[in-house]
């Protein structure tokens, strides 16, 4: 009976269950395009032999691994979204500003030192945030068919 069902109501079901199978295949493709990171990591090698072989000197060297650091910082993003699992710590980006060092004849104060080691604690004890496991996103579509 099942299969007779599947035959007479498949003008109905047959281009839902179609349209379904592509979004799905589409989503598949989206989210392996947002989450490889290959391509990356052959960047950061590639940028390391041509400092080696001193093609590019430091500088250009630390402004175009900030670009590729970026880039890495936003695929680690999707693949939290998504659920993925991430290795490694969190990308950090050196910025163009110095921090500001104390000079050696000024005094750090007690407070100043307990404030410091307060944020110390608070950014070793933030944990990273995880989407639940059932992949984490989804596509609504609807078809007004009447």
């Amino acid at each position: 009976m099942g299969f007779l069902k599947h035959l007479l109501f498949w003008p109905v079901t047959g281009p839902l269950f179609l349209t379904e199978f592509a979004f799905d295949k589409v989503q598949g493709v989206v989210r392996e395009e947002l989450t490889d990171d290959t391509r990356i990591k052959s960047d950061l090698m590639e940028l390391q032999m041509l400092l080696e072989l001193g093609d590019i000197d430091d500088d250009e060297y630390v402004r175009r691994e900030a670009e590729v650091m970026l880039q890495l910082r936003d695929i680690r993003h999707w693949r939290e979204e998504f659920g993925m699992g991430v290795s490694g710590g969190p990308v950090r980006v050196r910025r163009d500003e110095e921090p500001e060092v104390p000079a050696a004849d000024e005094v750090v104060t007690e407070a100043d030192a307990v404030a410091e080691q307060a944020q110390q604690e608070a950014l070793e004890n933030k944990t990273p945030r995880v989407v639940d496991a059932s992949g984490g996103v989804t596509i609504d579509i609807n078809f007004d068919w009447e």
